[in-house]
This record gives structure tokens, sequence and C-alpha cells, in this order.
């Protein structure tokens, strides 16, 4: 009988109801579905999970040091904060030890402390197959515990520093973390080929090295659904929803640009951003500056029953994203039925082809689009469809059956 990986010991960072995007959602959906293949999980995080997950042993790798107020249910930073201080970028392969000695600043001193308490947990454990971490944060803790106990590493990468700082200002700490942890990893795993085209032009990984996992849905419940209101506000307006950080990868701004052409042809449109983030008050005094107050609505960030609504109600849902990994929020909207048009520079596009997918910045044709989804209901409807077919293939199972193959694989070649 061949031996196979089933004993998984998986760092990550959030996990809902605690996540500041797509990370954490990501994450459930995953572990949930691998535990329905019997691969035994132990998930660790950086704060209290005060909810219950049933389906994995979650190990708390905290230190009280981190909340000065006390509030340890919750990640000590953001994963997508920035570092306060950075290193050069990394152009050529550097020792394991080199990330025990991390600059002095309070973010990265947290990721050095989070490496040590995961591996003083993972060498606790009687049985890992191979280790399996979750974006930058958790990368030098999977490279040091690796180390350790002598097993595999797979890199999963879900965003990058050079997505979430498209203008190529971002944080070198991170940027270098990266590129550490996907040299040294046996495997990298990326959600779309959008982003595995990245790590391989911008941070020269090895094509070979990298597979393919793109994330997946879980299914609406019938007791789930009928729990969520009727959305009741805006009854005669057409309304068309930006949901995302407000950061500068999101294109929130080009969001603010596509409502000030659109209204100029539907002006009863309300549009509703749903996010919070740095560019807050940059974009809230804009709105002001283009007279677009009485149309431009900021409902802060959302979740769970609100998110839901929101989605419902929308009769467009748009994502100008300046770079995208994948875009899980652009697949929750086409479930509720929603047309949905997404950046071309979007790893979710590859598993939902039928949404519309555009340039960010072409506001001219980002405008024809919304106005013809809102002004002919059949076009809209044709749209729904073909998106709630791509969707039959777009499951955590498919991922899970992906990644077990990759483990299986991993672990028999060590």
């Amino acid at each position: 009988m061949i031996q196979r990986a089933s004993n998984i010991f998986m760092i990550g960072w959030e996990y809902p109801p605690h996540n500041s995007g797509g990370l954490g959602v990501a994450c459930e959906g995953m572990t949930q579905s691998l535990a329905d293949l019997n691969t035994n999980i132990y998930f660790t995080l950086p704060y209290h999970l005060q909810m219950q997950a049933s389906h994995m042993q979650v190990l708390e790798c905290s230190d009280p040091a981190w909340f000065a107020d006390g509030q340890t249910g919750a990640p000590p930073f953001s994963a997508y904060a920035a570092a306060v201080q950075s290193k050069p970028f990394a152009t050529k392969e550097l020792s394991v030890e080199s990330l025990s000695v991390l600059p002095s600043s309070e973010l990265e001193n947290k990721v050095d402390k989070y490496a040590n308490l995961v591996t003083n947990a993972g060498q606790k454990i009687a049985k890992v197959d191979l280790i399996h971490a979750h974006d930058w944060m958790s990368f030098p803790a999977a490279l040091k515990l690796s180390q350790k106990i002598r097993k595999p590493f797979i890199a999963h990468i879900h965003s990058t520093e050079l997505d979430r700082i498209p203008n190529g200002s971002g944080s070198q700490y991170i940027m270098n973390t990266e590129y550490e942890g996907m040299m040294h990893a046996t495997r990298v795993v990326a959600v779309s080929y959008y982003t595995k085209n990245i790590l391989v032009e911008k941070y020269g990984i090895n094509p070979e090295k990298i597979d393919v996992v793109h994330n997946g849905i879980m299914p609406l419940g019938l007791s789930q659904d009928l729990q969520i209101p009727e959305p009741s506000f805006a009854a005669k307006r057409p309304v068309v929803v930006f949901m995302g950080r407000l950061t500068m990868q999101k294109g929130a701004e080009y969001f603010l640009a596509l409502a000030s052409q659109v209204l100029k042809q539907i002006p009863e449109a309300l549009f509703i951003v749903a996010g919070d983030g740095d560019m807050y008050h940059e974009l809230l005094f804009k709105t002001a500056d283009k007279h677009l107050s009485a149309s431009v609505l900021f409902s802060g960030f959302v979740r769970d029953t609100q998110r839901a609504r929101l989605l419902n109600r929308a009769d467009v849902f748009v994502m100008p994203s300046l770079s995208e990994p994948f875009g899980l929020v652009a697949l929750e909207a086409a479930q509720r039925k929603t047309p949905v048009i997404v950046s071309k520079n979007a790893g979710v596009s590859e598993v939902m082809p039928s949404s519309i997918s555009l340039d960010f910045w072409d506001i001219e044709k980002m405008t024809a689009e919304i106005v013809k989804l809102v002004g002919k209901p059949k076009y809209s409807s044709q749209v729904v469809s073909s998106q709630l077919s791509d969707l039959e293939l777009a499951s955590w199972e498919t991922a899970a059956r992906k990644l077990r193959t990759i483990y299986n694989k991993t672990f028999m070649g060590t």
C-alpha cells in the first residue's frame, strides 16, 4: 500500500469571522473540503479563535504582548499591513537562517515571534507529513519548522506585495519574505495563472515548481437563503456595487470615475462602496468634490447577512482591480445572480469566463456595459445564467482534490 500525506500542518494568519479579506474565507472553504477527503489538519493562528472549527484542530500560537488592549480574538495585525522598515529585495537564494534575524519593526518582530511559536507547536505534533503555509506572514514559520522536523513545505500564494502595491513602492521586507519562502518551498501553489505569471516574471520562480489551484465557493444552502431578508432599499434605483478593501490595488478610484460617467446616462443610479481601508477619506472627499454624494453610498466593511443582502440587491457588481490574484467576491456576487464586471487583471475570470472582463482603466467600455445590463434585462439574465453555469465547476471540493494530489506527490518525493 502506497503511503500518502494525510497529516497536514497548515500555517494560517486569519480565519472567519476575523478575516480582513479573502485569505480567511479561502482557508475556511479549503480546510473544510480537505477534511471531507479524510485529511487531518492542524491549523495555526496568531490569536484565539473563539468559534469552534470542528473539522480541524486549531492551534493558538500567540503572544500576550501583542494585544495591549487585552483583545486576543483577532490577528495582531492585518494580513495586508505594510512593514515599517525594509530589507533590500533578494536577487539570489538566501539561507534559511537569515529569516531569524528580521529588521526591528514591530511588524517584523511579530512575524518572527509567530515563527518561533509555530515551530514549537509543530515539534509537539506526533505525526506531520508536510507543511502548508498561506502567504508571507506564514513563510518564516514554515521554513523554520520544515528545517526542524525535516518535512516538505508548500507555499500557497493568495496575493503578493506586487498585487497589493501595484506602483512598486511596497514593502521590500515583505517581498523579500515572499521570495525566500517560495525559493525554499518544495512546491508553490498559486490561486490563478495570472498570479503564476507574476511569480515567474517578477520573482524569478521556476514555473515547473508552481501548481495552480483556483479558489472555489461554498454552495448556498436553502436554510441560509431563507434567513436573508429581501433587500428593500432603493427599490426604484439601479444599484451598482463595489466590494473590497479601499486601497490602490482594488481600483476604487476607477469605480468613482465610472459612477460619474454612468450617472450622465442613468441619473437615478445608486453606487455603493462596501469596504474600508487607507483610501477611505480620500475617496469620500473625491465623491464630494465631484458632486456625487447623493449617488454614492459608503457602507463600510460588511459581512455575513449584510454582505449577502447587498449582493442580492445589486443590479451590477464591478471589480476594477489593478491587480487581483483571484477575487472571491466576484464568485459570491455571481452566485447571488448578479451580473459581474471584472478587471482583465483578475484571476477569477479563469474560472468564470462568462464574467464581463475589461481593462480596469477603460471607463468608457465599463460604462457602456453597465448601461446595457441595467437597460436590457434579457441581456443581464443571459450573463447571469452563463455565470451560474461557470460556478458549477468552481467548488472547494475540486480545489481540495487538486491539493491532495499535490500533497501526495510532494510527500512521496521526499
